[in-house]
C-alpha cells in the first residue's frame, strides 16, 4: 500500500533566490521577537496579474535541519480568517505576549518537525487582496484555484522544496479548503509529465458542513503595529481599516451555498487514491461536536467499505490524550481530551504529538 498519509485539519510547505531562497522576502527580525536560529520569509504571490489578485504568505524554516524536513501548508477557516495571524495562536514559532506588543517562543510549534507555510486565503483574508472588487465574491472553487496558482509560483520562488514531502493541514473551515486543495494537487499530478506534488498527508478538525465561528485573535493588536507590518513586508495596499484575524471590512463575501457543501465526497476521492486521512476533534468542541464528527467518519468508512479496526484510548505523556478510532490503514479519528474547536490553540502539546506521531512518523 502507498505509505502516504492524510492529516486533515491543519498543514503544508517549501523555498528560492540565493541558494533557492528569495532573500527580498527574508524577515530580518520581527519587533519584540526573541533571538532564534531559524529563518523566516514573507511576502506576496501574484496569482492573477490581470485582475491584480495577490495572496500573502509567511514561511518559517524548521528549527533543526530544515533542508531535510518536510513542508507543511497551514490554512485556517472562517471562511475569511487569516492563516498568518492564526499561526501566532496555534502551530507557528511564536505567540504574542500578554501585552500584545511582543512575541515569545511557542514551545509546541510544529517547526520542531516540519517547515511551515501559512497562506492568507481567500482574497480579503489577512493581507491578501485584489484590485478588482468582484474578486471579493468568493467560494470554495475560486479559493481552490487561487491556492493552486499560488503554490505553483511559490515553488518557483523556493525550488528546494519542490520534491519535499508535503503535508496539508488547517483548522475549522479549512475542513473545506484542505480536501479541495489536496484533490487539486492530485489532479495536477495526473496530468503533469514532469513536476508532481509529493503529498504525504492531510489533517482535518472538521468534516461536517456547518459554518464555524471566528475566534478573537490576540494577535490583532500586534499585527496593526506599523513596525510589524514593515518587518512582514505586508499591507502593501495600505488598508483603510484595522487588520483583523478574521475579515470584517475587506469586502469579502463568501458563498453561503459553499458553506453547506458536504465534504465527504472530497475526502472519499482522496482515500480512493490510498492517501490516509487523520481527523482530530476536541471533545469539548461546541461548534462541531465530536459525536457529529464521529457519525460523519462512520458514514465515510461505510461508503469506503472500511471496517473499524481500533477503538481505544491513546496516551500523551503520563495521561490520557483522548480516544482513537481507526478504520483499516486509511482513516483515523482522534479525539483530544479537554480540547475545544481549535485543538492547536487549546491543546497545543497534544496537537504536536498527533502531528508528529500520527502523521509524519506514520508516513515513513
Amino acid at each position: 500500500m502507498d505509505n502516504r498519509v492524510v492529516f486533515v485539519g491543519l498543514f503544508l510547505f517549501a523555498f528560492g533566490g540565493v541558494n533557492g531562497f528569495p532573500m527580498n522576502d527574508l524577515i530580518e527580525k520581527l519587533p519584540g521577537q526573541p533571538n532564534v536560529t531559524f529563518r523566516q520569509f514573507s511576502g506576496y504571490i501574484d496569482v492573477d496579474g490581470k485582475f491584480g489578485r495577490s495572496l500573502f504568505y509567511y514561511f518559517v524554516e524548521a528549527e533543526n535541519d530544515p533542508m531535510n524536513r518536510p513542508l507543511t501548508i497551514w490554512l485556517t477557516g472562517g471562511p475569511g480568517c487569516g492563516s498568518v495571524g492564526d499561526g501566532f495562536l496555534s502551530v507557528g514559532p511564536f505567540i504574542t505576549t500578554a501585552n500584545a506588543h511582543g512575541l515569545q517562543r511557542n514551545l509546541y510549534s510544529w517547526i520542531k518537525v516540519s517547515n511551515l507555510l501559512f497562506i492568507d486565503s481567500p482574497v480579503g483574508a489577512g493581507w491578501s487582496y485584489s484590485n478588482t472588487s468582484s474578486d471579493y465574491e468568493v467560494g470554495d472553487d475560486s479559493t481552490n484555484n487561487d491556492l493552486l496558482a499560488f503554490i505553483l509560483q511559490w515553488f518557483e520562488k523556493y525550488p528546494n522544496f519542490k520534491s519535499r514531502d508535503l503535508y496539508l493541514g488547517g483548522s475549522s473551515y479549512a475542513g473545506h479548503f484542505i480536501p479541495n486543495f489536496a484533490n487539486a494537487l492530485l489532479d495536477y499530478n495526473k496530468q503533469s509529465n514532469n513536476f508532481k506534488f509529493n503529498i504525504k498527508g492531510l489533517a482535518v478538525t472538521k468534516v461536517s458542513y456547518e459554518v464555524d465561528m471566528c475566534i478573537p485573535f490576540r494577535a490583532d493588536f500586534y499585527f496593526n503595529i506599523l513596525e510589524v507590518q514593515k518587518a512582514f513586508h505586508g499591507n502593501r495596499t495600505n488598508l483603510g481599516y484595522q487588520w483583523k484575524g478574521c475579515f470584517e471590512k475587506s469586502g469579502l463575501k463568501f458563498s453561503d451555498v459553499d458553506k453547506d457543501i458536504d465534504m465527504l465526497p472530497a475526502l472519499k476521492k482522496i482515500l480512493q487514491q490510498s492517501i490516509p486521512i487523520t481527523i482530530f476533534s476536541g471533545d469539548q468542541d461546541a461548534i462541531v461536536p465530536t459525536v457529529g464528527t464521529l457519525n460523519h467518519v462512520n458514514k465515510l468508512a461505510k461508503d469506503m467499505n472500511l471496517n473499524l479496526t481500533k477503538d481505544e484510548a491513546w496516551n500523551h505523556g503520563n495521561k490520557g490524550g483522548g480516544w482513537m478510532y481507526s478504520y483499516g490503514d486509511l482513516l483515523t479519528l482522534m479525539t483530544v481530551k479537554g480540547a475545544n474547536h481549535h485543538v492547536t490553540f487549546s491543546k497545543p502539546s497534544e496537537a504536536l504529538f498527533i502531528f508528529t506521531n500520527a502523521v509524519i512518523n506514520r508516513s515513513h
